[in-house]
């Protein structure tokens, strides 16, 4: 199994360095063609907003600086793309044929261009801080509407290629964990060694982790060892198992519960969203 399809949502953030340059890394890996989509607001749309509620009031020049503003941001964008496909010796163009990564006109509404990415794509990949700031929105959307699985690339601002050579997987025996395995099929398969995290409840029970290393066993993955995870909060429990495994990439499955009691009390996937640092975090409802 491999990824053939990668869509890698930048922010206008500093960290879309890093971001389209794991995309190029996974694209090189897996064959795969990445395409980067601008996702950051849209500053014309509040302009015609807010200069009809003030009948026509606002500055002569503001529309001038706004487009002014948008521009440095695609030329900027643009920039990183084309400096990331050439270090991972991708071809890059704007939805030419052939190109390995593309870079996608920014659409009048970015959040449907990436639900429409997101319906067909392999992998959605979104910076960690755009996820749980200017981009939590979409990010939500797509993971929940969408049902995309989707990767938090955890570099930050400093760019670089992603190493995914150990995994950790966050098994509960649920549905969301299962769906998640499932999805994250490609990337477990790359790892060199993966570690199934048990979620232990307070009475000791865990879910019995035999079925999945069957599973993983099935589809090529053989070096998988077993690790009982405890804790009142999971997301820090799991966390901090992954990090003391040296684990770059944790597979999760998101919103277990309804979402509404999830937004309402915090909940794992929330509190995984919003952890800094590694490892990545790879989630699917």
């Amino acid at each position: 199994m491999s990824l053939k399809s990668i869509v890698a949502v930048a922010s206008g953030a500093d960290e879309d360095a890093g971001l389209i340059a794991a995309a190029c890394t996974l694209a090189t890996q897996h064959g795969a063609r990445a395409r980067v989509i601008a996702a950051f607001p849209d500053p014309a749309a509040d302009l015609v907003y807010f200069g009809t509620a003030m009948q026509g009031g606002a500055d002569a020049g503001l529309s001038e600086r706004i487009r002014a503003s948008e521009r440095e941001s695609n030329e900027r964008l643009e920039k990183l793309a084309r400096e990331s496909a050439a270090k991972a010796g991708l071809p890059f163009g704007a939805e030419a044929k052939g190109a390995r990564l593309c870079l996608e006109p920014r659409a009048l509404q970015p959040a449907l261009a990436v639900l429409g990415a997101a319906t067909l794509a392999d992998l959605v990949m979104f910076g960690a801080g755009a996820a749980r700031g200017a981009l939590s929105g979409v990010f939500a959307e797509t993971l929940i509407s969408a049902r995309a699985p989707i990767l938090l690339a955890k570099h930050g601002d400093k760019g670089g290629e992603m190493s995914l050579t150990r995994a950790a997987i966050a098994w509960d025996g649920s549905v969301q964990s299962g769906r998640a395995v499932r999805a994250g099929l490609a990337l477990l398969q790359t790892a060199s060694d993966v570690i199934i995290l048990r979620n232990v409840d307070d009475s000791g029970i865990a879910s019995e982790p035999g079925p999945l290393h069957d599973y993983l066993a099935r589809h090529g993955i053989a070096r998988v060892s077993s690790r009982d995870v405890r804790g009142a909060r999971v997301a820090p429990s799991l966390l901090e198992a992954a990090q003391d495994e040296n684990c770059e990439l944790l597979l999760a499955g998101a919103y277990g519960r309804p979402r509404l009691y999830e937004l309402v009390l915090g909940g794992t996937t929330r509190a995984l969203v919003n952890a800094r640092g590694l490892p990545h975090v790879f989630l699917k409802h």
